[in-house]
């Protein structure tokens, strides 16, 4: 039956949002974790690592919720759900399209959400301090390990490639977002859709 198999489809994907979320907050728990117990110049600290841990998945927790009410807002106004919105928004992020016509306003929207993501993150100045803060992050990496603080250096490392990874992965990011607003035009998306 089409009810029950939409129905079915609206489950997995609210398991596929709350498994989500709880990997988040889990990572998050765990980043604290090691964060106050492992880097440090003393040894391992427990007690400290528990309370980052606690910090860290009530933030997850507050930006989870503040982040959900504003796709649970977006999503009402293309008549779908969040966990909708949310797959719609994925297969948005690989360059497909959606299978349904009816959610190509919410892929257009999501695009152009992307677009300008994209284009903020081009401009000179946003690379100039990309780049500087690769470099001292680095740089503060080094002196740590020069320090043999092996634990703040690693965790500095990590922050310095993720700067230096985000050019790599804004390019792909912009190769396919191009190849599907060249779809939805093909497609002759709906007009209507609501502004931000």
């Amino acid at each position: 039956m089409p009810g029950s198999a939409g129905g079915a489809r609206a489950d997995a994907g609210r398991m596929n949002v709350a498994r989500s979320l709880l990997a988040v907050l889990l990572a998050a728990a765990l980043a604290g974790f090691l964060l106050g117990a492992v880097v440090g110049e003393e040894g391992a600290d427990v007690p400290r690592g528990l309370l980052f841990a606690a910090v860290s998945l009530l933030l997850g927790l507050g930006v989870t919720a503040g982040a959900w009410w504003w796709i649970r807002r977006r999503a009402a106004q293309f008549g779908l759900s969040a966990s909708r919105y949310l797959w719609v928004g994925r297969r948005t992020q690989r360059g497909e399209l959606p299978e349904d016509p009816a959610e190509f306003p919410a892929a257009t929207d999501i695009a152009a959400r992307q677009r300008r993501t994209l284009d903020a993150q081009q401009r000179r100045w946003v690379r100039w301090v990309t780049g500087v803060a690769a470099l001292l992050w680095l740089v503060s990496a080094v002196v740590q390990i020069l320090a043999a603080r092996y634990g703040y250096a690693c965790f500095q490392l990590l922050v310095a490639c993720g700067f230096l990874v985000n050019p790599l992965t804004a390019r792909r990011q912009r190769r396919r977002l191009d190849a599907l607003e060249q779809a939805l035009h093909d497609h002759g998306t709906p007009q209507g859709a609501p502004r931000t």
